[in-house]
């Protein structure tokens, strides 16, 4: 299969197909093209010619390109398109694989998987390493980390297992976000999101213990950290907190939009009777109105370490389990009213 091959497929030019696999952020066409191109892709087995590549760039050195491929694992959703932070991060180790000459051949969900069984489509795929998006229960990681070999897990939580971890703490953008909101003059704030096991509830009970701030069960809307639970979240709070709270810390973008358009259905008016803010930087949460503040996890480098690391394992580079942290970063934007100033930024 040759790019001229796939663009003829996905019915663009042979540059936009290009493009699309070296958009550094993913940016590049729109979204449907995108996904259509990057399904043909996984479907035919394409893989760019890493030779004419290098010598392209001036390499005269010719080398020998890997026959190797990857299998990326959803722990927390059951498709991409139900959490588009996972989406984008899938998309950047996609493309990171492919530059690397060890493309993602097979993408499934633990959702998918039987007892102590990978889907069977799956199972005739033997893959040189695999990279598993989100946390997944310790069943499900004791089968994987005796199905593959070299195991990489990106995600926000730690995990207790042997397998080399890209982690951008959730924990730590929990408390950056509720800071932010403490520093803003919120003191009556809600939860929206999963509240058993999660770090990000966790975070926000210790940050209003730590602030010398009351919790009140009244405020918190335990629910899926999806759309549907965030709009979920939302409608529960306006049905029992009375009075509502100044501000609410939703555990993901996707919940704490869903939850934006539940509160404008109800009049209110966001931020000046209720501020919102979460966590994850999504490329929709600049677009919305208004424009979401958010705690932004780096995806670009989270889903180009995770390849990086498995890569290093696939080839024995390290043989002790890694645990890499990565940054976060608050993003300012229009959700959030500063009630000291009397005013919303």
């Amino acid at each position: 299969m040759t790019l001229k091959e796939v663009a003829a497929r996905a019915g663009v030019s042979v540059s936009t197909v290009s493009r699309i696999i070296n958009s550094p952020d993913d940016s590049f066409a729109r979204k449907e093209v995108r996904d259509r191109v990057w399904s043909i892709i996984k479907e035919t087995g394409y893989t760019p010619n890493l030779n004419a590549k290098e010598l392209k760039c001036g390499k005269i050195k010719e080398q020998k390109s890997s026959d190797g491929a990857l299998a990326c694992i959803l722990g927390r959703t059951r498709t991409l398109e139900d959490d588009p932070f996972f989406a984008q991060l899938a998309r950047v180790i996609e493309q990171q694989a492919m530059e690397q000459g060890y493309p993602v051949r097979f993408s499934y969900s633990v959702f998918d998987m039987k007892p102590n069984s990978i889907p069977e489509e799956t199972s005739s795929f033997k893959a040189d390493g695999a990279i598993i998006l989100g946390r997944v229960n310790k069943n499900y990681m004791d089968f994987l980390e005796k199905r593959y070999k070299n195991l990489v897990y990106v995600g926000r939580n730690i995990i207790s297992a042997g397998c080399d971890q890209v982690i951008c703490n959730g924990y730590e953008a929990t408390q950056i976000a509720m800071k932010h909101l403490i520093a803003y003059g919120h003191r009556r704030i809600g939860y929206i999101g999963e509240i058993s096991g999660e770090v990000r509830y966790q975070a926000y009970l210790d940050t209003l213990r730590e602030h010398g701030l009351a919790f009140s069960p009244g405020l918190v809307s335990n629910c899926p950290q999806n759309g549907a639970g965030g709009y979920q979240g939302a409608d529960y709070l306006l049905n029992t907190a009375k009075p509502l709270p100044t501000a609410i810390f939703c555990a993901t973008d996707i919940a704490a939009i869903a939850a934006l358009r539940r509160f404008t259905e109800s009049k209110i008016k966001v931020p000046e009777q209720l501020s919102i803010i979460s966590m994850d930087n999504i490329e929709l949460s600049g677009y919305v109105s208004p424009m979401l503040t958010t705690v932004g996890m780096p995806i670009v480098e989270m889903g180009n370490i995770a390849v990086q690391t498995l890569l290093n394992r696939i080839h024995k580079r390290h043989r002790l389990p890694m645990k890499i942290f990565l940054p976060n970063k608050l993003a300012i934007r229009e959700s959030v009213a500063n009630l000291n100033a009397g005013a919303y930024i």
